[in-house]
């Protein structure tokens, strides 16, 4: 498979960084559209300002899921023997 040359330079819309900036519901853990080319992208926090992650609009990416919950008993111990 060929390496796409050339990423995305990213931006996202003025209603995305409002959440991000107001944090509500922990809004940056959430992936938004990137305004240039749609894709589904994360972002970071970068000098005050809210960047989108590096991404390539030819790949396909994996949505992220969160990962299976264990079973904690309610005195919040584990039993590992």
């Amino acid at each position: 498979m060929p390496t796409p040359a050339k990423p995305c330079t990213g931006q996202f819309s003025e209603d995305t960084l409002a959440a991000l900036a107001s944090n509500n519901d922990r809004a940056q853990w959430l992936t938004h559209p990137c305004v240039l080319c749609g894709q589904q992208i994360g972002g970071r926090l970068e000098k005050g300002r809210w960047i989108p992650e590096q991404h390539w609009p030819s790949v396909q990416y994996k949505e992220r899921t969160r990962g299976e919950k264990r079973n904690v008993p309610k005195s919040g111990v584990l039993n590992n023997s």
